[in-house]
């Protein structure tokens, strides 16, 4: 699906990861076990069934500019702010997103705006399949940390409130629906 973020940014193709298709081995975020899980883990993973992957590239070139990852999980239902306990209930299913990562020299322009807001669409897709309450992810810490949480706070995300992973946050799906959908 062809999208366009900002003036900066050029047109943009988001589209599902084909090994084929999509050109890695230029591909640097910085971090150096997201640019190694891309490059090393992610056919395997996919084959595996463990993960989908989106890939951005500009436009009729086939080198990836950013990409994010998604995946089943559950949360213990005790967690976040409107706590789900209910009888027979202890996990709540959500959309794990594994992985956001933005290519060095495209960072600041929109880009991770804009892999971040196509997976919120399409985990709404999927939750009207499958029950999912929220969307999770976890903030990598590094020394870009502080940056990343007031990215992923602007966009709605809130701590969950694991004690087992003080970094991981979510958004509510019925957030994600009122403010997307």
């Amino acid at each position: 699906m062809p999208t366009d973020t900002t003036a900066n940014t050029p047109a943009l193709t988001i589209a599902k990861f084909d090994k084929a298709l999509h050109d890695r081995s230029a591909f640097s975020c910085g971090f150096g076990p997201i640019d190694n899980f891309l490059k090393s883990s992610l056919s395997s993973q996919i084959k595996a069934d463990m993960v989908t992957a989106w890939i951005a590239t500009a436009e009729g070139d086939s080198a990836v500019l950013g990409f994010y990852t998604l995946g089943a999980m559950a949360v213990r239902a005790n967690l976040g702010p409107n706590k789900r306990q209910r009888a027979g209930v202890p996990d709540i299913p959500v959309i794990y997103v594994r992985a956001v990562a933005v290519r060095e020299d495209m960072q600041g322009k929109g880009l991770g705006t804009a892999l971040l807001v196509d997976a919120m669409k399409r985990c709404l897709g999927i939750s009207e399949q499958v029950g999912a309450a929220a969307i999770v992810l976890d903030v990598l810490e590094d020394k870009h940390f502080e940056r990343r949480w007031e990215f992923y706070s602007d966009l709605g995300f809130q701590p969950l409130g694991d004690p087992d992973n003080l970094h991981r946050v979510f958004i509510p799906m019925a957030d994600v629906r009122a403010s997307l959908g």
